[in-house]
């Protein structure tokens, strides 16, 4: 869920695109959740707290958490090709190759992280 999903007139809210709602690894919400933004410093402080009200819910597993990482690295790929085959989109032309570039360094910082 991001904010551009988000409709609001007045009082009403309205949530459109659910593209990647499914069944999935329950670690891969938290990658879905922060689209678009993986590169920013705060994301480890967003996933400690996505953690703890998680476990609020249901129990999540030391290897899901470890998973986390390399779900981030997962969506910002599958978004970078998305990019690449809708480039006619306005959001494709406002991210452009910068966002590519991105995800170059955010795979060095993940592979060197190993």
């Amino acid at each position: 869920m991001r904010a551009a999903n988000l409709l609001v007139e007045g009082e009403r809210l309205g949530v459109i695109d659910f593209d990647d709602c499914g069944l999935s690894w329950f670690a891969y919400d938290f990658a879905a959740a922060i689209s678009f933004m993986e590169h920013e410093p705060y994301i480890p402080e967003l996933m400690d707290a996505w953690l703890e009200g998680y476990r609020q819910v249901a129990p999540l597993a030391a290897e899901q958490v470890a998973a986390l990482p390399m779900f981030i690295m997962l969506r910002r790929m599958q978004l970078t090709a998305w990019i690449a085959s809708h480039s006619e989109t306005p959001t494709a032309q406002s991210l452009g190759a910068a966002y590519t570039d991105g995800t170059v360094a955010l795979a060095d910082r993940y592979l060197a992280s190993l």
